[in-house]
């Protein structure tokens, strides 16, 4: 299975299987792509793994950086490229990344709410974390 999915084991994933959905989005001079996983009730392993790829810096005034058309470039990596190909392919055609569409009210409270979720995930596991300890 490794051989279908080269860029995705070169990045470091491995359980393939266990792979649930994937988010992309962009910073400020940087993509992120995140991978998450099923996980069983009580498991300590991560339930999802981030990458960050960097950009070319400077290419364009900030003000053309907030618009629209500054999100549709095709300044990505090849290997982001590549890897969200392979996770399409994975996942059966599902896309997950569609907050590209939202406006920037939409996005904000997207990510504020997914912060928020991060956060609460967090706090639960190290909880059992601590819960285990004992």
């Amino acid at each position: 299975m490794t051989e279908h999915y080269s860029t995705l084991t070169q990045m470091g994933i491995t359980s393939f299987d266990n792979i649930s959905r994937y988010q992309l989005r962009r910073e400020a001079r940087a993509d992120v792509l995140k991978i998450y996983y099923h996980r069983p009730k009580g498991s300590l392993l991560s339930r999802s793994k981030k990458f960050t790829f960097a950009r070319p810096g400077s290419l364009g005034p900030m003000e053309f950086q907030k618009t629209e058309q500054w999100h549709r470039l095709e300044d990505t990596s090849p290997v982001l490229r590549q890897a969200l190909l392979e996770l399409h392919r994975l996942l059966g055609g599902e896309t997950h990344s569609d907050e590209a569409t939202l406006d920037t009210k939409q996005q904000l409270l997207a990510d504020l709410e997914h912060m928020e979720r991060v956060m609460q995930d967090k706090l639960d596991e190290l909880r059992r974390q601590i819960e285990a300890l004992k």
